[in-house]
């Protein structure tokens, strides 16, 4: 039996801009060149899967990508021990 996949809403830019993320990172399917994209200026309302396949990759011209939020970006926070996660 395959695991239940996640079946609500696709994650909006203004959702990531509210955890305090701000850009997109970009992995390449063929090659698997990755990027950083800075998405500031677009709406709040576009989904994060709205980019996926509208990429092109600059290492070998592919369009399509993974595209996820960076979450390396996302300033650290405390945890309720009083230490950090790393």
């Amino acid at each position: 039996m395959h695991p239940t996949r996640y079946q609500s809403p696709p994650m909006t830019l203004a959702n990531m801009r509210e955890n305090g993320v701000r850009s997109l990172s970009v992995t390449c399917h063929l090659c698997h060149h990755a990027a950083v994209i800075n998405v500031d200026a677009f709406d709040d309302g576009l989904p994060n899967p709205a980019f996926s396949s509208r990429v092109i990759c600059t290492g070998c011209g592919a369009i399509g990508a993974d595209v996820r939020p960076n979450w390396a970006e996302r300033s650290r926070r405390e945890s309720l021990t009083g230490s950090q996660w790393r």
